[in-house]
């Protein structure tokens, strides 16, 4: 048991600009919303989610001490954009600054990059980055431990691929904007439909997990534990209150592999 072929069902982002991030992903990036509402005692976790295609991504309310002056996120959401998509709707709101590879970074230092792509007529997420100081030490976790199938290396990333959406590790010290690395205010989740099988695995294969054991909520199992390079991991067995959700049929097609592919 491990997370070969285990899809990414969810990216979590921190942010304290409700509005703001909902007017950027809804009216600038353009992808859909799947769920609006909170559900106690979580009403600060996964207020709204979007269909991303191959992922949800989701925000929680968080207030503005975490984002500090000179950090930035070392996530990068890379979406493919259809034709005539243009990053001047970017530039046009304001909302976000251009950094010299082509990187978007908003106010609280969340960065989007927008590739073309031939037959895709909407957005979607082509990819998630990892900036890592150490790429051979992240590599060597998300293709040993975590057991991800290998299918890109160069000196400068490395590429594997889950059940969804692909995962590239990139050298780096510094985030695309320049700012100190942050890693608190993201989290991507993998499904692991056997979580408690999955856990004593990645446990034999050296994986350090936050908690001693699955825990338990309205939302499902959830298991945390971090990479090399300090980004937040998640195992994510949904619950059966939670697919009735708004998001819930999403989660049951990127689950069965079913979700919207490039």
């Amino acid at each position: 048991m491990s997370l070969r072929s285990a899809p990414l069902v969810l990216v979590f982002y921190e942010t304290s600009r409700i509005r703001q991030q909902r007017e950027l992903f809804e009216s600038v990036i353009g992808v859909p919303v799947i769920e609006v509402e909170p559900h106690l005692p979580h009403h600060r976790h996964g207020v709204f989610k979007y269909d991303g295609g191959g992922v949800i991504l989701s925000h929680n309310m968080s207030g503005p001490s975490r984002f500090r002056e000179g950090e930035s996120d070392a996530l990068v959401t890379a979406f493919a954009v259809p034709a005539g998509w243009s990053p001047e709707r970017l530039r046009a709101g304001g909302m976000v600054a251009e950094n010299a590879d082509g990187v978007f970074t908003d106010a609280e230092g969340r960065h989007f990059a927008f590739l073309p792509a031939a037959g895709t007529d909407r957005t979607v997420v082509e990819e998630l980055r990892l900036v890592t100081p150490d790429l051979d030490a992240s590599a060597a976790f998300y293709g040993g431990a975590l057991d991800l199938e290998p299918l890109e290396r160069t000196d400068r990333d490395a590429l594997f691929a889950t059940g969804s959406v692909p995962i590239r590790l990139v050298r780096g010290e510094a985030g695309p904007d320049g700012g100190k690395l942050r890693h608190h205010s993201y989290l991507v989740v993998f499904h692991a439909a056997e979580i408690e099988a999955t856990r004593e695995a990645l446990l034999e294969r050296g994986v350090e997990f936050k908690q001693p054991r699955v825990g338990f909520s309205e939302i499902g199992g959830t298991l945390r534990f971090d990479d090399p390079a300090g980004h937040r991991l998640c195992l994510y067995l949904p619950s059966e209150e939670s697919l009735t959700w708004g998001s819930g049929p999403k989660v049951i097609e990127i689950a069965r592999g079913q979700a919207l592919a490039r």
